[in-house]
């Protein structure tokens, strides 16, 4: 994927399009494989999935029984909620994944782990959520609670969705906080307030950081990478247990973050609409 397809996704995340009455049974199908997808291995009731995408339950179930019959979705027997199906990652082995296209963006995040000694993310936007793209971790033993490659979750519940929140125009920021408030508490231990204020903060400093936000006993500082038009997709997050973050070290975090969001914002051309010539 060249740089222009990376420019032709951002712009396809804040697009507005009229949806067809006759793909309404697909946008639900869409909706409801995005639900799923958020509740990873353990899975999701149909009574949650119903009050998230507002279906009613005999529609999600009839939607629920045709993504089963084409794989893209199963119903776990241990405990009958849904998760995605194999074929969602037979279909995904076809599909261009932008960060396997730009090998140096993985080797940018593994470098920074390895000069921080701790963990870093690089999350993708996607609709409401962020998805983690990559991960890498530092020598330092303790780890905080790992999230793995591939990983959903709203914008909001995340530092570097923070970050990101913070990057964007303040109207989108603000439709997305409102989208993500009914899902907080099943992702992060902040408020509604409490992220309202850390995307002000976020947008004030050019970066967000916090301590127990999302997990206890964690602090993590996040940066957005810079795009064109001020619609950031990708965003960067270093992560460890608190006393290895105290507030005299974030600044040179966020040095650290800030460079290793320009290399990538050069490898990937994201914010070639912003760089002269």
């Amino acid at each position: 994927m060249d740089s222009l397809a990376w420019r032709g996704y951002a712009r396809a995340m804040h697009a507005h399009t009229d949806t067809p009455a006759g793909a309404q049974t697909v946008d639900r199908a869409c909706d409801l494989l995005r639900e799923v997808a958020r509740g990873g291995a353990l899975g999701v009731r149909i009574l949650d999935l119903c009050n998230s995408t507002g279906l009613s339950r005999p529609t999600a179930h009839r939607i629920l029984r045709s993504l089963q019959a084409a794989g893209l979705v199963q119903q776990l027997a241990e405990n009958r909620r849904y998760a995605l199906g194999s074929g969602m990652f037979e279909l995904g082995l076809a599909a261009p994944n932008p960060i396997a296209q730009f090998p140096q963006v993985r080797s940018a995040i593994e470098e920074l782990a390895a000069s921080t000694n701790d963990t870093v993310y690089l999350m993708l936007r996607s609709y409401d959520d962020v998805v983690c793209a990559w991960r890498a971790q530092g020598a330092f033993p303790i780890k905080p609670n790992v999230v793995p490659v591939g990983e959903r979750r709203p914008v909001a519940a995340s530092m570097a969705g923070l970050a990101l929140l913070g990057a964007l125009p303040a109207a989108d920021a603000d439709a997305l906080m409102q989208a993500n408030r009914p899902d907080l508490a099943r992702f992060c231990r902040m408020s509604f307030d409490d992220v309202q204020r850390n995307v002000r903060d976020a947008r004030r400093n050019g970066y967000s950081t916090g301590a127990n936000a999302v997990i206890e006993g964690i602090t993590a500082v996040g940066i957005a990478v810079p795009a064109s038009y001020g619609r950031p997709f990708l965003a960067m997050s270093v992560s460890a247990i608190s006393y290895r973050i105290p507030p005299e070290r974030v600044p040179e975090l966020v040095g650290q973050l800030q460079r290793t969001a320009e290399k990538i914002a050069t490898i990937t051309g994201s914010d070639a609409a912003a760089r002269p010539g």
